[in-house]
């Protein structure tokens, strides 16, 4: 049982179907366990409704259109939610498991992995030393990238900034070789994030480092010189890592109010705008799973940018896709689950450093519309808020 939870946290570079399938496993056999032993578990399942509640609409929504392919299909990318609650609490009560760290050093590590195959395709292809590549919003980097990965550049980022935390922060092991290894692999996946220049991750890895220095020891002036250093430092590799400099100077030239289709930050706010008009048009109750889709294309299509709508553009935003598939209600459960949930991880070291990026990535990707961002935000989250010690 212990090996198949360690197995579900290298899902990054798992097909998904196979995921699912140790998921599954994992459940049975838990389940099995439980029946033999009869240990309590009722209070723990209770506290973890938080993480099903903000999802429930998706069953209702299936109970009463299931015959709709679209509320199928959404509802299927949140089954985790009624499952995974109920399976990975139990599983930790039943195994007494309390090595966290070890789960997040398989994820580190599986991220790790990735990142090394696709740094060395892309040097074997001759695109990082390309610089028609990094043209353009680093578009061609950007798409082989994902091709070769098999992950959008800004999951990975989101993948890869957690997983230099939990390697660089707390390391598993106080061994200094495993130490100098844990630090090279944060370097590379920090240096792999700049590349792909992923802008929400260029915000939330200065965060990331201000926190990580207001939480280190040392006096405040040690702490302002240390924070001045990295700021300065930023702005020197803004300036210097051509895939980052271009995705950045995007933000100069753009014409407010203008809809470019060569500039994804003119396309991020024409996003934007539609997504709050579709919420505070359907506030109270939301357009529906099954309907928000066409509801936003009709509204990338009145704002006059067709692309977006032919390309069925999400809201790029969690807490604006809770809100216009459900409405106002349920996005301030969603807000309220979100504040217990991360009440409870930042009580672990690495928790804070979860709970940032979690937070900050909502705001500009729906994370949560995508298997793999369910399970990084669910198999995480459940694991952190239940870890035992």
């Amino acid at each position: 049982m212990t090996l198949l939870f360690l197995a579900l946290f290298a899902f990054p570079i798992l097909p998904m179907k196979l995921t699912n399938g140790i998921l599954m496993a994992l459940a049975l056999l838990t389940l099995v366990s439980f029946f033999i032993k009869r240990i309590p578990i009722g209070k723990t399942l209770l506290w973890n409704l938080v993480f099903v509640l903000p999802f429930i609409p998706y069953l209702i929504e299936l109970c009463i259109a299931g015959t709709q392919p679209t509320v199928r299909f959404e509802f299927e990318k949140k089954i985790f939610f009624f499952t995974a609650p109920l399976i990975i609490p139990m599983f930790i009560q039943i195994t007494s498991f309390r090595n966290y760290q070890r789960a997040l050093l398989v994820f580190a590590i599986a991220v790790s992995v990735l990142s090394l195959y696709a740094a060395t395709v892309l040097c074997w292809q001759g695109i990082l030393f390309n610089t028609s590549a990094y043209e353009n919003g680093a578009y061609i980097l950007r798409t082989q990238f994902e091709q070769i990965s098999g992950l959008h550049p800004t999951y990975y980022a989101l993948f890869a900034l957690t997983s230099a935390c939990f390697l660089w922060v707390k390391p598993a092991s106080k061994n200094k070789w495993f130490y100098r290894v844990s630090i090279v692999l944060a370097v590379l996946l920090l240096s792999m994030v700049l590349m792909l220049a992923v802008r929400i991750a260029f915000v939330v890895g200065i965060l990331l480092l201000l926190v990580y220095i207001v939480r280190s020891k040392g006096t405040k002036l040690r702490k302002w010189m240390m924070s001045a250093g990295v700021l300065l430092a930023i702005l020197l590799i803004s300036v210097s890592v051509p895939s980052l400099r271009n995705r950045l100077s995007e933000m100069l030239s753009l014409d407010v109010g203008q809809i470019n289709n060569t500039n994804t930050m003119s396309q991020r706010m024409t996003i934007a705008h539609c997504s709050i008009e579709v919420f505070t048009d359907h506030l109270l109750w939301g357009t529906g799973s099954g309907n928000s889709q066409q509801v936003l294309n009709d509204s990338y299509r009145a704002a006059g940018w067709t692309e977006g709508a032919t390309q069925n553009f999400n809201a790029h935003n969690q807490y604006l896709s809770i809100g216009i598939n459900y409405g106002i209600f349920m996005l301030l459960i969603f807000l309220m689950c979100l504040f217990v949930i991360c009440r409870k991880i930042v009580q672990a070291p690495e928790g804070i450093y979860f709970c940032l990026a979690i937070l900050v990535f909502f705001l500009s990707e729906s994370l949560l519309e995508r298997q793999m961002g369910v399970y990084f935000f669910g198999l995480l989250g459940l694991m952190f808020y239940n870890r035992a010690g």
